[in-house]
């Protein structure tokens, strides 16, 4: 009686163990296979309440409450974190900043007019900034979008045409410069000013003197950062 209660039992251990290893090998197989994708899953949820928690503040709003203004910000910069100043019409009540949409910071004005906001992180290329004016638990009008754009790089800067060292004769003394650049930049030709289109190409004509030219090309974006390049060219009539 008692061996058989102890085979029973041995055999009810090996059952366990059994199914233990079972269970800890479909667990390896889901991990292997399925982790990253569960995991990058549940990353997308975090950053979808997140960005749910950054959204537009619900707000009675107030027809009489005149929103506030930002000092002029510049068109571009190769700062990632700026200082946002500006004033409202109140010296109580709170000012909140909108940056790309989203609620960024609320401030309160303690007695001032003046606020001022800072390191205020931007996204790499254009980022719209707006405010407005929370007082006694509603909400102003925005005001207008402020833009600037945070500019990492050096400016794109590709030449089409001519190519290094190309030689011209007769009635190719006038050639059109031209390239690639960003669309916002601004491209000179030995200092002077190439016309720039919507899609970034430029275009400047130069005449060409008898014998060797230089051309130097100059391709600045709105934070003031340069890419520039250099060819020559000869020229024979």
């Amino acid at each position: 009686m008692e061996s058989r209660l102890s085979r029973r039992s041995e055999t009810q251990n090996k059952k366990q163990l059994y199914a233990s290893l079972i269970g800890i090998v479909i667990i390896i197989f889901v991990a292997l296979n399925f982790g990253p994708i569960l995991i990058s899953r549940l990353g997308s949820f975090i950053d979808i309440l997140a960005d749910k928690s950054k959204q537009t503040t619900i707000l009675p709003s107030d027809a009489d409450l005149e929103p506030p203004q930002l000092d002029p910000l510049p068109a571009g910069t190769t700062e990632e974190l700026i200082n946002v100043k500006g004033s409202a019409f109140y010296t109580d009540g709170a000012v909140e900043l909108f940056l790309n949409d989203s609620s960024y910071e609320i401030v309160n004005l303690d007695n001032s007019q003046d606020f001022e906001i800072r390191d205020v992180k931007l996204e790499e290329g254009e980022n719209i900034l707006k405010v407005r004016m929370i007082k006694n638990n509603k909400g102003s009008e925005f005001s207008q979008d402020y833009k600037i754009s945070y500019l990492k790089g050096e400016p794109k800067l590709e030449i089409g045409f001519p190519s290094d060292g190309a030689s011209f004769t007769k009635a190719d003394q006038e050639i059109n410069v031209s390239g690639t650049t960003d669309p916002d930049n601004t491209v000179k030709v030995n200092d002077f000013i190439a016309i720039v289109d919507t899609n970034g190409n430029f275009s400047y004509f130069l005449k060409l003197k008898e014998g060797e030219n230089k051309i130097k090309i100059v391709a600045t974006n709105p934070a003031g950062k340069t890419s520039e390049k250099e060819i020559t060219v000869s020229y024979s009539p």
